[in-house]
């Protein structure tokens, strides 16, 4: 499939306007929807000591999360089409909201799980809900940029979260609460007012856009569907569209990205504070928010550039490769700044991969059953996030550092390198489109 480029001066003002709302929007859901998954890494600082958890406990905490998100992220997405955007959204926001300011209450390691098993049910069908979201506004040729601007968010939400948690950890004792506790509370109460925000404000398509005019509304609209006409077709029911074999091996070789992206967003903090010894909690905040900050530069970078030249396969596969050298560099560097620039390489390699997929994937799939098959793929990587966590905990008990878990990750990124490869040989026409 080719990519047509814009025919009217309606459809370019509406797809900049389009940029300016739904793109900026998306990224800001995701960016508090991110925080409230990945601020455990930092909790971990001063929680693992009072609730008594070894590596492995903390491992299985996050791996309990991306369980449950796993578990439901098909039903979920298969609501979202009947409930509608706008409300469904709303209702993950505000459910994930209150159940990561619960986590505030965990008393030791089963209360833990228990906890982030229910951040994990609310908030499954965020990610493909907001990815098929973005393919409903979004022609083919800025839809790997749209994705990036949203991706950022799991960068950025480090980069601003690094520091915001690093101060939260330094509340510790203030009215009684330890730091953590703090850091539960003041972290999760965001998702729900913005919750409040998307089901007052968010519209679900074009036509219900009050900031675009007539013109512009017809002009986009018609696009999206001439390209959905000329996409490939859906095969039967929701179902089958799960088990099709491009999405499945779609799902297979995203599992080594969605391996790494979960291990930055867990263990960076703790890998950080190994490699430069136990620093303050609000200097390892900051430190935390270097690799992702270049990372966000990097993805816009990237994906600004498959969109330019149209070409997917290669991009994703090239990013990939980066990530992956950059964790060696994590384990073979010398001193902490190389270390820490590795640890920059993998986070920018990473994202950038994310970006670029999707934008291939919405057009593999088609247009009926496309929230459905995104879902899916996301279900079957994601359990790279359910065993990740708990892989790296074990490793880092078993050798008393991060290296094995960091070239578990590694390898999983060469091997992603491979399917991919697969995919484009089974069909290049498609995925490279």
């Amino acid at each position: 499939m080719t990519t047509e480029p814009l025919d009217s001066p309606a459809e370019a003002s509406a797809v900049r306007k389009v940029f300016a709302r739904i793109a900026i929007a998306c990224a800001v859901i995701y960016v508090v929807a991110y925080l409230d998954r990945i601020n455990v890494g930092f909790a971990a600082l001063a929680m693992n000591k009072d609730l008594g958890l070894s590596a492995t406990a903390f491992g299985i905490a996050s791996t309990t999360l991306f369980l449950m998100y796993s578990a439901f992220e098909v039903p979920s997405s298969m609501l979202l089409l009947r409930m509608g955007m706008r409300l469904w959204l709303a209702r993950i926001m505000i459910t994930w909201g209150l159940a990561s300011m619960a986590t505030m209450f965990a008393e030791g390691p089963y209360s833990l799980y228990a906890l982030r098993a229910l951040v994990g049910i609310a908030e499954a069908g965020l990610m493909p809900g907001v990815l098929f979201y973005i393919s409903l506004w979004f022609p083919l040729a800025h839809r790997a940029r749209a994705n990036s601007i949203f991706l950022a968010s799991l960068p950025l939400s480090i980069v601003i979260g690094g520091p915001i948690s690093g101060a939260l950890l330094e509340m510790d004792g203030f009215l009684g609460l330890a730091g953590w506790r703090w850091l539960f509370l003041l972290e999760g109460a965001p998702a729900i007012i913005l919750g409040i925000c998307v089901l007052i404000w968010l519209p679900d398509r074009p036509a219900e856009a009050k900031w675009l005019s007539d013109e512009e509304k017809l002009a986009l609209q018609a696009r999206l569907d001439r390209e959905n006409a000329a996409g490939p077709a859906s095969h039967g029911s929701a179902w089958k569209e799960i088990v099709r074999p491009q999405v499945v091996l779609l799902a297979l070789a995203f599992f080594g990205v969605l391996a790494s992206a979960s291990t930055l967003g867990v263990w960076t903090p703790q890998i950080v504070n190994e490699v430069v010894g136990g620093a303050r909690p609000l200097v390892i905040g900051f430190l935390t928010a270097i690799p992702p900050l270049i990372a966000v530069v990097f993805m816009q970078w990237a994906s600004k550039r498959s969109d330019r030249t149209k070409e997917r396969i290669g991009h994703l596969m090239a990013v990939m490769a980066v990530a992956a050298v950059g964790w060696a560099m994590v384990v073979v560097m010398p001193v902490p700044t190389l270390k820490l620039a590795g640890l920059s390489l993998s986070a920018s390699g990473v994202y950038a991969a994310m970006a670029i997929f999707w934008a291939a994937v919405t057009q593999v799939l088609g247009d009926r059953n496309r929230a459905v098959g995104m879902a899916a793929i996301q279900s079957v990587a994601i359990l790279a996030s359910v065993v990740s966590p708990l892989i790296m905990g074990i490793l880092r008990d078993a050798t008393h550092n991060f290296y094995a878990g960091i070239w578990y990750a590694a390898v999983l990124l060469v091997v992603g390198i491979g399917l991919f490869a697969v995919a484009v040989r089974w069909a290049p026409a498609k995925a490279t489109a």
